[in-house]
């Protein structure tokens, strides 16, 4: 399905590099399959610090880059890529992902069959700063991702599918992915996925378990979710706005509380969704506009929840006016 930002088809090799410098990186592009068949269609969206696109050509080419400034993965829906970094070689193929890092010379064949590649950029300081509120510490060096990247099963498979829905959302221009309060969280998600599924020289580290944040921290973090549950938060800011990484502060929610940040914060907006369905006129709006406005953005899991919670369908809550 064509993403709403850019969506071309050229069989011009030099256009095509032009508008996949644009979008991606700077790259050569040499055709090695037919040259009378070229042709490459893109289409991509952006979402903050994400870039997602499904990409091909219709022969065979080269491309070499060096992924300036950014992390790129690419991920085969058939047939393969064959891409070298310093001298590792991987073939990548529908459960395998090249990951790209920035600055660092690569080079990828393939497309023999004209099948779509789904490619995913993300800013190099976006990245790195998702990894620093994990680890809760500053980085030394850029994150030496493996070239490589399982993505048939476990993590990798479920980090693949959020990736896969990210770009089937942002097809629709008015997607609710595009609204602030589910987008800084999505984005998050998919960051945080990719460091804690892809091999890379911080992965024990990230495995290792994390001192846990005190109680005083956990009711400062529920003061700050309380304050601002309106805004667009994700667990890394209310661990910044707390002065700890991501995962103490996970290990003290769940210590204290046996729930997550971000269940509280679910919570939490729940509660606010339930006053606002108790005082609006329901001439005026409905259900699922109050569920949006507190980012939740799935009807019958929202529903669920709320019955769970109140007892009642939100809908009747709604029809009840004081």
């Amino acid at each position: 399905m064509p993403l709403p930002e850019v969506s071309v088809r050229s069989g011009d090799p030099d256009e095509a590099r032009e508008v996949g410098t644009r979008v991606y990186h700077s790259h050569r592009v040499t055709v090695l399959g037919d040259a009378s068949r070229f042709a490459m269609t893109l289409d991509a969206a952006s979402l903050g610090p994400l870039t997602v696109g499904w990409l091909r050509y219709d022969t065979e080419v080269r491309l070499e880059s060096s992924h300036d400034g950014h992390y790129q993965v690419n991920v085969p829906t058939a047939g393969t890529l064959i891409g070298t970094r310093s001298g590792q070689v991987v073939v990548a193929g529908p459960g395998t992902a090249h990951v790209h890092v920035p600055d660092r010379p690569a080079v990828f064949t393939g497309w023999a069959e004209p099948d779509p590649v789904l490619a995913l950029r993300i800013t190099h300081s976006a990245l790195e700063r998702e990894l620093e509120q994990l680890l809760d510490r500053p980085l030394r060096h850029p994150i030496d991702l493996d070239l490589g990247m399982d993505v048939s099963t476990g993590r990798g498979a479920q980090w693949l599918a959020l990736v896969r829905s990210l770009a089937t959302d942002l097809a629709d221009e008015n997607s609710l992915l595009r609204q602030p309060m589910v987008a800084a969280p999505f984005t998050h998600s998919v960051m945080s996925g990719l460091l804690l599924s892809a091999l890379h020289q911080h992965r024990d580290e990230l495995a290792a378990p994390a001192p846990a944040a005190g109680a005083s921290v956990v009711r400062r973090a529920r003061d700050y979710i309380e304050a601002n549950a309106e805004q667009p938060l994700t667990v890394a800011d209310i661990a910044r706005a707390c002065g700890v990484g991501v995962r103490g502060l996970q290990y003290g929610f769940q210590r204290s509380m046996q729930i997550s940040p971000t269940e509280y914060l679910r919570h939490v907006r729940l509660r606010c969704a339930h006053r606002d369905l108790v005082i609006a006129d329901p001439a005026m709006t409905t259900v699922e506009a109050v569920a949006h406005r507190w980012g939740f953005t799935h009807r019958g899991r929202f529903a669920a929840r709320y019955r769970d919670r109140y007892g009642v369908h939100p809908g009747e809550t709604l029809r009840r006016r004081p």
